[in-house]
């Protein structure tokens, strides 16, 4: 995952376990389940109590989700009594590598919080 830090400052805690970004306390993303046939932008604010939620003014953390990838893969099928082979794409799991991770600082208040790399 690209971490970008948007600004100086404290910037919520983050941890990434295979596809399951964990952004502060509260927010638990599958990234495979977020992905979508086209990219996806998922914005996270913090509140004037430090809580992480999905609207509001002061960013905290912008997750970009780049579009879910497919190959194809041959399959035998029977139709009318004839075997045939179709072509089906399949969805790819989520290339994590691909996905970024802005972060903005947020106020001192707000908990948890990491220092700037």
């Amino acid at each position: 995952m690209n971490v970008t830090h948007m600004n100086k400052g404290p910037k919520v805690a983050h941890s990434l376990e295979g596809s399951i970004l964990t952004v502060g306390q509260n927010i638990v993303l599958d990234l495979n389940e977020e992905q979508e046939d086209v990219e996806r932008v998922i914005s996270l604010f913090v509140d004037d109590e430090g809580q992480l939620q999905e609207s509001g003014k002061r960013y905290a953390a912008v997750i970009v989700v780049p579009p879910r990838r497919y190959l194809d893969e041959e399959v035998d099928d029977v139709v009318d009594g004839e075997e045939v082979v179709q072509i089906i794409p399949v969805a790819q799991p989520c290339q994590v590598a691909a996905v970024t991770l802005q972060l903005w600082s947020i106020d001192e208040t707000a908990d948890p919080t990491e220092n700037e790399e």
